[in-house]
C-alpha cells in the first residue's frame, strides 16, 4: 500500500514538475489546442495551471470559460465569463456568451431595468476598468491644474478658463465616484454563483436550520458575511440566507 502511494507521489510531482518547466505561453498554446481538439477537460486543467501561474488575462477567463460551456458546467462557466469582463468590460464576445450562459440558469432572477438615460449616464461605469477610470480621473485633474496656471497668464480669458475648469471639475467628481465605486464592487463587495446544481439556503449556518429557499447552478448571488464552512447571502431583500460556502464560487 505505501508504494501504491508512494508512487502516486512520485507521478504527481514529475507531472507538476513538467508544467513548471514549460513556459506560459507553451501552457497557453497547448490548452487552445486541447480545446480545438475537443478535449474540454485537459483545456480546463490546462487553463486554471496558468491561472495558477499567476498568468492572468481576459483570453485565459473567457477560453476557461468557453471550455466549461462545453462541458455543460454552467457555474463556473458564468464565474469565468464576469471574469473576463471585469478585466476587460468592452468584449463582445464575452458579453453575449455570458448573457447565454446566464439564459441557461434554472432560476430567473429579476433585476429592474436601468432604463436609457440612466444605461446612457453609467456607459463609462459599464465599459471601464478600474485602470482606464484611474486614467481619466488623473487627467481630469491635471487638466485643472494646467487651467488654473493658465489663468493666471491669461487674465482676459479667465471667463473661459473657469468655464472649462468647472467642466473638468464636474467630470472629475463623477469619474471619481465611478472609480471608488468600482474599486469597492470588484475588492470589497463580494459576489459568487452558485456552481452546485441545486442547494438549499437555510436560516442560518447549520444543515438544522429553517430551509429558506433553494438556488440552483448559475445564480448570481451577494455574500454579505461567512462563519466557519458557511456564507451568508442575499438575492434581494426579500430573499436572504445561509449556504455551504463550497456550493459557490466567488466572482
Amino acid at each position: 500500500m505505501r508504494r501504491i502511494i508512494l508512487f502516486f507521489i512520485v507521478i504527481s510531482f514529475i507531472f507538476c514538475g513538467s508544467l513548471l518547466a514549460q513556459s506560459p505561453d507553451d501552457v497557453y498554446r497547448k490548452a487552445n489546442l486541447s480545446y480545438e481538439d475537443e478535449e474540454y477537460e485537459e483545456a480546463v486543467s490546462l487553463y486554471e495551471t496558468l491561472i495558477q501561474m499567476d498568468k492572468i488575462s481576459p483570453e485565459v477567463f473567457y477560453n476557461l470559460a468557453n471550455s466549461l460551456f462545453k462541458l455543460k458546467k454552467i457555474g463556473r462557466t458564468i464565474v469565468n465569463y464576469e471574469r473576463a469582463l471585469r478585466l476587460a468590460p468592452r468584449d463582445k464576445d464575452a458579453l453575449l456568451n455570458l448573457k447565454l450562459a446566464r439564459s441557461m440558469a434554472v432560476d430567473k432572477i429579476e433585476t429592474p431595468e436601468k432604463g436609457f438615460l440612466l444605461n446612457l449616464i453609467l456607459f463609462p461605469y459599464d465599459r471601464l476598468t478600474v485602470n482606464e477610470l484611474t486614467v481619466f480621473v488623473s487627467a481630469f485633474y491635471l487638466l485643472i491644474v494646467l487651467f488654473l496656471i493658465f489663468s493666471i497668464f491669461f487674465v482676459e480669458k479667465r471667463i473661459v478658463i473657469f468655464y472649462n475648469i468647472g467642466i473638468l471639475t464636474f467630470l472629475l467628481i463623477i469619474f471619481s465616484i465611478f472609480l471608488a465605486s468600482k474599486i469597492h464592487n470588484e475588492n470589497f463587495a463580494r459576489e459568487a454563483i452558485v456552481i452546485s446544481e441545486k442547494v438549499n439556503v437555510r436560516s442560518g449556518p447549520k444543515d438544522d436550520y429553517l430551509l429558506q429557499f433553494t438556488l440552483h447552478e448559475g445564480t448570481k448571488v451577494r455574500i454579505v458575511e461567512e462563519r466557519q464552512l458557511w456564507y451568508e447571502i442575499d438575492l434581494s431583500k426579500d430573499l436572504r440566507g445561509w449556504l455551504p460556502k463550497d456550493s459557490v464560487e466567488i466572482i
